[in-house]
């Protein structure tokens, strides 16, 4: 898996976008519209990480794996795999 490095300031930026009302719940609407999106929980999940949330950022990659191995996605379960990994 590719290794993104962001700076601080890049960090900050994206958790004001985070935290904006709209973009905070972006996540949330789309995994409504498709409750089995697990490529949406992934995204969060490395979107939580980058913010310093790592028990937010591997619950949702336990639900994003746990909706990759359901659909049969061996893809999704490796960077969900591995992104636990690292955050533990």
């Amino acid at each position: 898996m590719k290794k993104f490095i962001i700076t601080e300031e890049e960090r900050k930026h994206i958790k004001s976008l985070y935290e904006q009302n709209d973009n905070k719940n972006m996540f949330n609407k789309a995994a409504e519209n498709d409750p089995k999106a697990y490529w949406v929980q992934y995204r969060k999940a490395v979107c939580l990480d980058k913010l310093g949330k790592k028990q937010d950022a591997i619950a949702t990659a336990e639900k994003s794996m746990a909706l990759a191995k359901e659909a049969k996605n061996d893809d999704y379960v490796k960077l969900n795999e591995d992104l636990i990994k690292k955050l533990k």
